[in-house]
């Protein structure tokens, strides 16, 4: 199959890409208009380009004819955007991963089945669900956003560069890292692993663990009112003690630690460790 290209200078504000096996690749350049192309050696799955309104839509239809031998070497959906900041900007990719990077948008979301994802850009509100596969998500900007999202069934989502007025993890079974948090959080694990570095400390926190471990590093002196319930588990602290020196809490605990710039920390554990400590 031929390279398809499509081209659009319509005021568009809202953009889908959705894969079944081809890699997207999304990027700026100095052009005015919307270029996409698609690249498939092989003659299936169909792709089509639809404007509806301010929206477009870039996706390749299900066939069962893909379930063959599927090409790797150049099957790419390449999106070049003008450098504006779009509403909405969502991803979706079945198996073909994806390279985002120097985009702007108010709302990012990603949806993955599989496959390795690279996120760069720049977002307010970010949105990210995984079911598999390694997800990366950065902001070298360094702005501020106001939501960030991430849910992993299994595979590693490592997030950087995103301090978000709320957040919110959950783990099924997988690793979530996510550094340079501040504002108010809310962290789930059914098991897995959820490791998170605070760079400001100045807003509440929820953690709620079935299995698997959490970790949160908070800035050296930081301080926080604890309620600690569950029906097994471990907490583990340094905050109120010498940095490093770990203290075990039991469940029904509930007080004042650590230092004066103290929020509210609710604990509740099933099995499982959370630790906080200082950086």
């Amino acid at each position: 199959m031929e390279k398809q290209t499509y081209r659009f200078n319509n005021e568009i504000d809202t953009i889908e890409v959705s894969s079944i096996g081809a890699a997207i690749i999304i990027k700026p350049y100095d052009g005015n208009e919307i270029l996409a192309e698609y690249d498939n050696p092989r003659d299936t799955p169909e792709f089509c380009a639809v404007l509806s309104g301010k929206t477009l839509s870039l996706k390749e239809k299900f066939s069962f004819n893909i379930f063959g031998n599927k090409p790797t070497e150049g099957y790419a959906i390449t999106v070049f955007l003008p450098a504006v900041m779009y509403a909405k900007l969502k991803v979706n990719t079945a198996s073909g991963g994806a390279d985002i990077t120097g985009v702007t948008a108010q709302t990012f979301e990603l949806n993955t089945a599989s496959g390795s994802v690279n996120i760069d850009g720049d977002f307010e509100n970010i949105t990210v669900q995984s079911a598999s596969g390694d997800v990366t998500v950065n902001n070298s900007t360094g702005k501020n956003a106001k939501s960030l999202s991430v849910c992993t069934v299994s595979g590693s989502t490592s997030v950087s560069g995103y301090s978000a007025e709320k957040y919110s993890l959950h783990s099924v079974s997988g690793s979530i890292e996510y550094n340079g948090a501040a504002g108010e959080g809310s962290i789930s694990v059914t098991s897995g692993d959820v490791n998170v570095s605070y760079t400001r400390w100045d807003a509440d926190l929820r953690i709620s663990v079935i299995s698997g471990n959490v970790n949160i590093t908070v800035p050296e002196g930081s301080g926080m009112t604890l309620t600690y319930n569950g029906a097994s588990g471990t907490l583990k602290t340094d905050l109120g003690n010498e940095k490093g020196k770990l203290m075990n809490l039991g469940r029904g605990t509930s007080g004042d630690f650590g230092g004066e710039n103290k929020f509210k920390v609710d604990v509740n554990t099933t099995s499982g460790t959370v630790c906080i400590k200082q950086q």
